[in-house]
């Protein structure tokens, strides 16, 4: 099959410029053209100048595991490990013939096994020859049954080569015959060729190329090459088996073809590094450069041979007479690598644009380049040339395939070659054209989307949309859009949001005015859209232009949900309330994780429009409001003027306050106080003013504010209340007096305890009798007189008619008061006759208390010796404890009291002064001291005679009247000892021993 017919539409031919065809490099300069700002991919680095080292001039070279050999006109081996220097670790004479030449050089993948073609003799007579050498070897051995074949392409088996061993090779010939080789370093035996294919009907046509790759199963695939044709055969295990199942007779459809004559034919392929296999191939034909990749190893068998190369192109080549055709092929990953006339040029193979010339020049000294050849381990290429070795250097081979694949409308692989976030946004905005342009509005605005600072601008591409009635796409690009947006484009991220919005409720707008079952379900769906998308944008969203739109198209319901998603409902509710809609502002409200906060902050405008359904909203809060925060909205409702509904609603939650949540904060019942006074019934609120109390009596609300709103709802009770609350009594009795005279003589017996007061408060209504009973149109003393004997019998006696007889004028006579003194004087008379009685009381008392004096003076007690004493629990007829103090002498033996303790005079006096204050503790010890001191004789006094008796008398008294008044346990300082610790703070080792 021919390979014209495969040719690229698009027309590309090779040589036409390419991608990056301004990197252009000469040889003779270090550095890049100056049109190029960055380094060119392709470099020439001479390796060796010299490479033949004087054995004639290069004829060949092979390259492989870092291992280069060359072949000479004067037929020796020279093989070069670069890993050891650039010196020849090996040099092989091939033939000692006078005119013997090499012609062919070929390195096993491993480096440790070459082929070389011979020729010895002049040219009527040259006889060919093929010789092996190991790396490890100093002579080359031919090889048999190969004599008079000239050798022209050899064929490796990777996968069989090892140090010792070639594995089966096949070799091609001049006559396009096949022949299989094999040998072993170990095996010293002379080795031969066998026949192993011939290509029948093509004589003398050379095989050019040979590759072995391996396949699944032990199988192989061979590539075989011509000028014109490129022949696979694949089969298995051993190479004879393989090419058994191929007839020599007959056509083959095995191959590919490019027509014309000449060429070269040259077969090469590419490895990644560290790669047990080739991945490409390369084969440079007549008329063109075919390149492929090589199929995966599979346990499938494919139905046909060409099947093993995926992806075959060919690059054309001109065919104009006078044109210079490539002598040489190299392949990289990316690049065809063509050696034409004195340059390198090279190809992309995507593209199959020329990316780079490089001029040889003077870098190869005038000496004739030969080929390229490559080390597909060592990912190396080099170019060798009738003198020299040179070393074609690959820099950043992929960095301009994703512009490459983007001009090829390949946009998946110019994105995975693309480094920079401008390169993908090129790449993207190139699929987006296309997409566009392809009439796939969706994709392309996608596309768009996801680029910033890219491609067309933001409101070109939003008119495009627009233009072509893509209102799906529209949506499409603004989420992209939106999505690709950084924290940095804040404001373009809420424009591009809310116009997302307002699309969305023109959708829901549109479906909502068809009357279909499907028109239903998109509003359904629609609606489902929005609020998805006002959930996942309520932070992008500007909260005044989104309330806006939600409430201008009447969706109510969904800015309850946004109010929810943004958790945030204040701009929601301040809208709500100045469109008057408060019962939607309460079922905000009422959502739930709503903040409290709210309801405190938007209680006054809410009770200003709907009082009752606030009110209930308050009601049901759970957990419970804090009144107080709640208290400026309802006093508005406890001013005057204020609807009487409003105030009895206000009046209910405070009631809850007070009653259900038994709150007790002074501005809760000020309130209570307020609204109960702006109500025309004085009774509910004398009843709160009576009830409002806490359990020791005190009000609860402020009394003074409580009289000021009583005062000015003209509550008089209330009022007369309020002033005995704040003990104004006397204001209480005036304000009493003035509609209610029984309401004031109330008042003045409530201060029980205040006899004085009582009397002030009594004189004052009988002395506003008097004037009023003067000051009447019809004046009448005796009426006076009436209602100030009145007072009089409701004082009690609290006043007496002597105490308002000041009071009257001065012609009132007394016979109008002779009940009323009468009535004193009988007082008098039984006052006196209580005062004798209580004088005898007081002297029977004094009687017995003499009595009692006496006999206490009389009384005697009994007491055993052996009683214990009440602090040492010692005998009281033993001698105290020494710790007890000073014992003995004068100082009295024991102590017996009433409440029948017995204690030893030391031991009393250790135990008062314990609990005694220092300078009575002290007293006491130096008592105890003088005493011992005056019985023993000391201070002066002898210890017997009239001088000492008495001071021991005055010592003990003195002691007795310290220590002995009281029983020390049941008397005064006990009391005064309560609060004293068991254990004091010097008494450390008792503390220790209480720790856990």
């Amino acid at each position: 099959m021919s390979l014209l017919d495969e040719w690229d539409s698009s027309g590309a031919v090779y040589g036409e410029p390419g991608v990056s065809a301004d990197l252009l490099e000469d040889a003779d300069t270090e550095t890049a053209s100056p049109r190029s700002t960055q380094q060119t991919i392709f470099a020439l680095e001479t390796v060796e100048r010299h490479v033949s080292r004087g054995r004639g001039q290069v004829t060949s070279a092979a390259a492989a595991a870092d291992c280069v050999v060359i072949s000479t006109a004067r037929a020796f081996l020279l093989r070069y490990d670069f890993s050891q220097g650039n010196t020849p670790v090996l040099e092989v004479q091939l033939s000692s013939a006078a005119e013997a030449r090499a012609t062919g050089v070929w390195l096993d993948p491993s480096g440790m096994h070459t082929l070389v073609a011979v020729v010895a003799g002049n040219t009527l007579g040259a006889t060919a020859e093929a010789h092996y050498v190991h790396a490890r070897w100093k002579r080359s051995r031919p090889i048999g049954k190969m004599k008079g074949v000239s050798l022209t392409a050899v064929g490796w088996n990777a996968a069989q080569v090892t140090e010792a061993s070639t594995g089966e090779v096949v070799l091609g010939d001049d006559a396009g015959g096949l022949h299989s080789f094999s040998a072993d370093e170990r095996d010293k035996r002379e080795r031969s060729a066998a026949p192993l294919y011939a290509f029948e009907g093509r004589t003398r046509t050379p095989i050019t190329g040979l590759q072995q790759h391996a396949l699944a199963g032990g199988r192989t695939l061979v590539l075989a090459a011509t000028a014109t044709r490129l022949y696979t055969f694949a089969g298995g295990p051993t190479l004879e088996a393989l090419f058994s199942a191929y007839p020599e007779s007959g056509d083959l459809t095995n191959f590919r073809e490019t027509p014309g004559e000449g060429g070269v034919g040259a077969l090469c392929a590419w490895a990644p590094p560290g790669a047990e296999r080739s991945q490409r191939v390369a084969w440079l034909g007549v008329s063109g450069a075919l390149h492929a990749r090589l199929a995966p190893p599979r346990q499938q068998v494919p139905p046909y041979e060409l099947d093993y190369l995926e992806e075959a192109a060919l690059l054309p080549l001109p065919m104009s007479p006078g044109v210079e055709l490539p002598v040489s092929l190299a392949l990289t990953q990316y690049h065809l690598l063509l050696l034409v006339c004195g340059r390198v040029q090279a190809v992309n193979r995507v593209s199959g644009k020329v990316v780079q010339e490089i001029v040889l020049g003077s870098a190869v000294s005038g000496a004739p380049v030969l080929g390229l050849t490559a080390d597909e381990a060592a990912g190396t290429i080099y170019l060798f040339t009738g003198e020299g070795l040179h070393e074609v250097a690959v820099r950043d081979e992929e960095r301009d395939m994703w512009s490459v694949h983007l001009a090829q409308g390949e946009y998946t692989a110019a994105n995975r070659y693309a480094r920079t976030q401008a390169q993908r946004d090129q790449v993207t905005v190139g699929e987006a054209e296309a997409r566009f342009a392809a009439g796939e509005h969706d994709t392309a605005a996608r596309l768009w989307g996801r680029t910033v600072g890219a491609g067309p601008s933001f409101e070109e591409t939003a008119l495009r949309f627009v233009d072509a009635g893509a209102t799906g796409a529209l949506q499409a690009f603004l989420l992209a859009r939106l999505d690709a947006l950084g924290p940095d484009d804040r404001a373009q991220a809420t424009m591009v949001a809310t116009w997302l919005v307002e699309l969305l409720l023109d959708q829901i707008n549109r479906a909502l005015l068809e009357d279909t079952a499907e028109a239903h379900t998109a509003v359904d769906d629609f609606t489902a859209r929005l609020r998805a998308f006002l959930k996942e944008r309520v932070n992008t969203l500007d909260v005044g232009a989104t309330v806006h739109l939600l409430a201008s198209y009447g969706r109510l319901d969904d800015l309850m949900h946004y109010a929810t998603f943004r958790q945030d409902n204040e701009a929601v509710l301040e809208y709500l309330l100045q469109r008057g809609e408060a019962g939607r502002a309460l079922a905000v409200l009422r959502r739930p994780g709503v903040s409290p906060e709210l309801l405190y902050k938007f209680a006054p405008a809410l009770v200003a429009a709907a009082p009752g359904p606030t009110v209930d909203a308050w009601l049901a809060a759970q957990p419970p409001l804090e009144p107080r925060r709640l208290l400026p909205a309802l006093l508005r409702l406890g001013e005057a003027g204020a609807p009487k509904q409003a105030r009895t609603d206000a009046l209910r939650y405070v009631r809850f306050c007070v009653g259900r949540l038994g709150s007790t904060d002074a501005a809760v019942h000020n309130l209570a106080v307020a609204l109960y006074a702006a109500a025309e019934d004085e009774g509910a609120l004398l009843e709160y003013l009576a009830a409002a109390r806490d359990p020791l009596g005190a009000p609860l609300y402020e009394p003074q504010f409580a009289l000021r709103v009583a005062r000015q709802g003209g509550h008089l009770k209330a009022c007369v209340q309020l002033f005995c609350e704040l003990n104004l009594y006397e204001d209480a009795v005036m304000l009493a007096l003035s509609f209610d005279r029984s309401l004031a003589t109330a008042v003045a017996a409530r201060p029980e305890d205040d006899e004085a007061l009582q009397r002030k408060l009594w004189l004052a209504i009988a002395r506003y009798l008097i004037k009023a009973a003067a000051a009447a149109p019809d004046a009448d003393a005796g009426a006076g007189v009436a209602a100030v004997n009145e007072v009089l019998r409701e004082a009690g006696g609290k006043v007496r008619i002597e105490d308002v007889l000041p009071l009257f004028p001065d012609f009132v006579t007394i016979d109008a008061f002779k009940a009323a003194i009468c009535a004193s004087l009988e007082d008098y008379n039984s006052q006196i006759e209580r005062l004798k009685g209580d004088m005898a009381d007081a002297t029977r008392i004094a009687d017995a208390l003499r009595r009692d004096m006496v006999a206490l003076e009389q009384r005697t007690a009994t007491l055993d010796m052996s009683e214990p004493c009440a602090r040492c629990g010692a005998p009281v007829g033993a001698p105290p404890p020494p710790a007890a103090g000073p014992s003995g002498g004068a100082v009295p033996q024991l102590y017996l009291f009433p409440t029948g303790n017995a204690f030893h005079g030391a031991c009393l006096a250790a135990e008062v002064i314990d609990m005694s204050p220092p300078d009575m503790s002290a007293r006491i010890a130096g008592i105890m001291k003088r005493l011992s001191q005056v019985a023993a004789g000391e201070d002066g006094v002898p210890a017997s005679g009239d001088a000492a008796a008495a001071k021991v008398t005055d010592l003990v008294a003195e002691f007795e009247a310290a220590v002995a008044t009281e029983d020390p346990y049941s008397g005064e300082i006990v009391v005064r000892n309560i609060g004293r610790p068991f254990i004091t703070a010097g008494e450390a080792a008792e503390v220790a021993s209480w720790q856990l």
